[in-house]
Order: structure tokens, then C-alpha cells, then sequence
């Protein structure tokens, strides 16, 4: 009879289960040369949804971002398997800039739960390891029965809570732990803590550089800003921001002449607590409009948050910043400039009321790239107009957006101005980051159930493609028929038509994922049910060729659920 399991995590449980031969344990413990972590993930498929016939892509999607070394129930055995198969068990060796699009991959309708577990420490692992007991020699064995319903009732009993809930008591459902993002850069830290403005979870964060910064930002082109940006743009005016302190719950907008006070105490409380001067302070606050700040429980969050600024726990920050959402948005890159190693991580929030310019979100980016500041605003305005400026939820724009982007140059490569060899490559990467992360908050956003990509081409020019998938995606009649799977081409077609772009009509031509629907100004008969199945992926991607040149653009956008209306129905004052 199996011993209860010695190490009460899902990791340990999902290990013990895979029965992993020395060879394997082997490679999940070896360093690889792009800094990885290892996943563990339980699924239970949702019943005769044929997972069987689905699990072999996922794995197929995961040796395509990572390595998956062990798979429970064994792929062998599923070819010839005839019995409906409901619970699997795996583990993969993940690189850690890919982590958020391998959780991405099991956003899957037939995979009714699932739950994830990550270690980066490889002597973590081991002694993990030790405490499941040497590995058979030779041939590997299938775990018994008994073994696969205890770690299944064990992990069903951990993660039972919805990740909205979960928040209640800390970080959302299989949010990873001593996280570096924002914080992997050189020279940064960042804190986050509860001070009291939402009923749970974690409320208020800093962000501060060592070293001295440039500094580079956008921020809500809502005609009423928050006083909290709108001394966030005089202080940027200044030069020489250093640190940023943020808040959610309440979003101090709408708030006279008392929010700019309010403002104003939050960056001096700052400075005073981080030996600074107000003006190096950015302020930023996301949440309910219209109400005012509890300033004296923001005094008192600052000063905790102040005393616990630290590297590799950026996931306490990315908290800290949450309002509706139930997923943490992140991403970092690793890349070279002039022979030295430069690090560039990103954090995001929102769910709603999101659409350009800007989206409704807070975004905060670090980099120890060494740049000048024009070199810096000029490289962000270029990624925030092909990212965040490419995003929309549901049409409305945020009185509170702030896009803010910290260089303190501790990687001590050769300064970079517009005329650098290395000027393209920071901002391709910076781009890149911004676009990683508009696609983790279109995915993630409220209610939705669908990621919805719009691609419009051979347009004359990029405003052109950006105005009619911009149309297309901000469409209710669009998103709606992607939540409801109708490939309904008429929808598409009114929603190009009402675009500004120059264009022939003749000419135009849309597609469905691979599925050419209309061309030659009819509509073109086309396999429904492989429409439908399109539509039953959880990204969708519509394409739209205008025939009158070569630029193209991307529009990141979702459906709109039911849940979409139930969320804001009950998000109120």
C-alpha cells in the first residue's frame, strides 16, 4: 500500500504520480542554458469531450515552447485506449519568458479543471525529489491506481476556489511565487501590501530604482484624467522619476480639487518614506470613480510597502495592482546590446474599460538599458502605438491609464540614442513586451471567452489597417457572434464598411482563421462546421485583406459574454 505523500503540494503529488524514470528527474533538475522553471499541471477533461484525441496537440504545443517530459496517462497507451479518459498529469520544463503562454496553452473548452504548480529552484526540486524516494531502475512504471485518486482529490481539494475568490485570501489560482519581473532588471524593487482599500487582497505597491532613471510614459487621453495623472504628467515634466507608488480599489478620478491633494499626499508620503523628492514620485490608482482616497490608510500602506521593497517578489506588486482582474499579466525579455546583458520586464492590469487611446490599464516597465530620454520616449511611443493603442475590451476609455517605463542604464551597455546601432533592437524588444502583454489582458479581460485577433492587410497606409480592424474588433455585433460561434460574414462586412479607410469594395476579401468567407463583393460558400470549430478555439483570428497596398495592422480584442454584463452589473459604488 502507497505511503500518504510526504510533500503537501501539487508539484509533489503530480510527481509522484508521473513515476519518473532517473533519466527524467534528470533533466527536469539540469540547468538549461535560457533560464527555466518546471511545471507540473493536473487537467480533468470535461466528460465525452474526446481529450484523449486532444491532449497529443497540447503536448505537441508544449515541446514547441518548452520540453514536456512526462505525460500521465502515457500517449501510447491512449492511441489504443477505447475507455473515456478524464484526469491527466504532466510535467514540462518551461523557459521563464514562456511561462505565461503555457498556462496559455490549456485555455481549452474540453479541459474542465486545471491546476498548475512551478518551481525555478532546482535544489528545491531535489529535495522534493528525496522526499518521493528513489526512482525504479530500468523501465518506468504506470502509477496505481489508488496513487492517481489520492493526487487527484488532493489537488480537486487546493484549487476548489475560483480565482476571484482565491484573491480574497492572497494571490489569484496558480499565480507563481518569488516572481522577477519588473524587479529582474538591475537595480530595481518593489513591494506590494494591503492597506485597506478593498475588501481583500493586497492594495497598494512601490516600485523604485536604486539607480537614477530616465523615464518615459503615456497616460489616458480621457478628457477627464485623474488628478493622480494628471501630477504624474507635471512630475515626468520635471526629468529624474525614480519611483512610482500605486494604488487600487478607488481610482481618485472624478475627484475635484480634494483627489489632487489626495495626489499630492501620496507622492510626498513617498518620498519622505524612500528619501526622495516628490516630483521623483509617479502616482497612479485604478478602481471605483468617484470616491476618495482613505489617505491616512494609504500613509500607513506606504510606510509598510516602503519597509519591504525587495527583488524576486514581484508577484505581491502585480497584486497590489489588480481590480477585476483574475489572472496576473506579465513578461520579461533577456537580450544583448552591445555585448552587455540587458534584462526588460513588464507588468500589467485591467479587465475593463479598455479601448485606445489608451486602454484602461496600468502598466509599469523596467529596463536596465542604458538610453537617452529621448531615445526612451520615442521607442515607447513606437511599441504603445502597435500595443496598448491596439487593444480593445468593450469601446470605453479609462480615466486613469498610465503606460511608465524606467531605464536606469545598470546593464552598463554603450548609451543608446536614435542613431545607435542598437536603437532598432531595443525597440523591437520593447514592442515585443508591450504586445505580450495587450494580448494577456485581451485574453484575461471580463467575461471574455475568447482571444480575438484582427489582422487587416494591403491597406495604403497603417492608419487605414489600423481603422478597419479596429472597426471590425470593437464591434458588439462582431464579438458577440464570436461568443455565440456564428461565422456570421454580414456582421464583418458592416463593421469594415463603417471604417474611414480607402478602399475598393470589389476588392476586399475576408477570412476566418484559414476560411475564406468573402471576396469579389459576395459572400463565398464555405464548410459551417469547420467555421464552428474555428469559433470554438479559445483565439480567433479574423483577417481582412483590403488589395490597396502593403501595410497591415493588428487589433487585439475579445467576445462579450453574458459574464461581461454580470461583472459591471455588480462592480459598483
Amino acid at each position: 500500500m502507497n505511503e500518504p505523500l510526504k510533500n503537501s503540494s501539487a508539484l509533489a503529488s503530480i510527481l509522484r504520480c508521473l513515476c519518473l524514470s532517473p533519466g527524467e528527474r534528470e533533466r527536469l533538475l539540469s540547468q538549461t542554458e535560457v533560464p527555466s522553471e518546471v511545471a507540473a499541471v493536473y487537467l480533468k477533461a470535461k466528460p465525452a469531450s474526446g481529450a484523449k484525441d486532444e491532449i497529443a496537440n497540447v503536448v505537441e504545443e508544449i515541446n514547441e515552447v518548452g520540453e514536456c517530459v512526462r505525460i500521465l496517462p502515457d500517449l501510447e497507451t491512449l492511441s489504443t485506449e477505447t475507455s473515456s479518459v478524464s484526469d491527466f498529469f504532466l510535467v514540462a520544463v518551461v523557459p521563464m519568458n514562456a511561462a505565461q503562454s503555457f498556462q496559455d496553452l490549456f485555455e481549452r473548452p474540453w479541459i474542465e479543471r486545471k491546476s498548475f504548480d512551478f518551481c525555478q529552484d532546482r535544489d528545491e526540486l531535489s529535495l522534493v525529489f528525496e522526499n518521493l524516494g528513489q526512482p525504479a531502475e530500468g523501465q518506468r512504471q504506470e502509477a496505481p491506481d489508488d496513487l492517481v485518486s489520492q493526487a487527484r482529490a488532493f489537488i480537486l481539494s487546493e484549487k476548489q476556489d475560483s480565482p476571484q475568490e482565491d484573491l480574497a485570501e492572497g494571490l489569484p489560482l496558480a499565480a507563481p511565487k518569488n516572481l522577477a519581473v519588473v524587479t529582474l532588471p538591475r537595480g530595481f524593487r518593489a513591494a506590494g501590501v494591503r492597506c485597506g482599500i478593498k475588501e481583500k487582497g493586497l492594495d497598494l505597491g512601490i516600485l523604485i530604482s536604486d539607480h537614477p532613471t530616465c523615464c518615459a510614459a503615456r497616460y489616458t487621453q480621457n478628457r477627464f484624467p485623474s488628478p493622480s495623472v494628471q501630477l504624474s504628467r507635471e512630475n515626468l515634466a520635471k526629468g529624474d522619476v525614480r519611483a512610482v507608488v500605486v494604488n487600487s480599489g478607488i481610482s481618485n478620478a472624478g475627484t475635484g480639487k480634494r483627489g489632487r491633494r489626495d495626489a499630492e499626499a501620496m507622492a510626498r508620503a513617498a518620498a519622505v518614506k524612500l528619501e526622495l523628492e516628490p516630483h521623483q514620485v509617479q502616482v497612479a490608482s485604478t478602481g471605483l470613480i468617484g470616491e476618495f482616497l482613505p489617505i491616512r490608510k494609504i500613509q500607513e500602506g506606504i510606510a509598510q510597502a516602503a519597509q519591504n521593497l525587495d527583488r524576486g517578489r514581484d508577484e505581491r506588486f502585480i497584486e497590489s495592482i489588480m481590480t477585476t482582474d483574475t489572472e496576473m499579466k506579465y513578461a520579461f525579455r533577456w537580450f544583448e546590446l552591445g555585448g552587455k546583458e540587458v534584462a526588460l520586464g513588464g507588468v500589467a492590469k485591467g479587465a475593463g474599460m479598455i479601448h485606445p487611446n489608451m486602454a484602461t490599464m496600468l502598466a509599469f516597465l523596467t529596463t536596465d538599458a542604458n538610453v537617452t530620454p529621448e531615445t526612451l520616449d520615442c521607442s515607447l511611443g513606437s511599441a504603445v502605438r502597435e500595443s496598448f493603442n491596439c487593444l480593445s475590451v468593450d469601446g470605453d476609455t479609462s480615466t486613469s491609464d498610465t503606460v511608465l517605463l524606467l531605464a536606469n542604464g545598470a546593464a552598463g551597455n554603450e548609451m543608446i540614442n536614435s542613431n545607435h546601432i542598437d536603437f532598432d533592437r531595443f525597440t523591437c524588444e520593447l514592442k515585443d513586451l508591450c504586445i505580450d502583454l495587450v494580448t494577456q489582458l485581451a485574453r484575461h479581460a471580463e467575461g471574455a471567452t475568447h482571444l480575438v485577433r484582427v489582422v487587416c492587410s494591403g491597406a495604403a497606409s497603417w492608419e487605414d489597417a489600423h481603422d478597419v480592424a479596429e472597426k471590425v474588433a470593437t464591434s458588439p455585433l462582431v464579438k458577440t457572434a464570436v461568443f455565440g460561434r456564428d461565422p456570421n460574414w454580414g456582421r464583418l462586412l458592416m463593421a469594415v464598411g463603417n471604417s474611414r479607410a480607402v478602399f475598393q469594395p470589389e476588392r476586399v476579401r475576408i477570412w476566418l482563421g484559414k476560411i475564406l468567407l468573402f471576396e469579389d463583393e459576395v459572400g463565398v460558400t464555405f464548410d459551417r462546421d469547420k467555421a464552428v470549430q474555428i469559433l470554438s478555439q479559445y483565439e480567433v483570428e479574423i483577417r481582412i485583406d483590403l488589395g490597396e497596398g502593403k501595410e497591415e495592422a493588428t487589433v487585439y480584442s475579445c467576445d462579450l459574454s453574458y459574464d461581461y454584463i454580470r461583472i459591471n452589473a455588480e462592480y459598483h459604488t
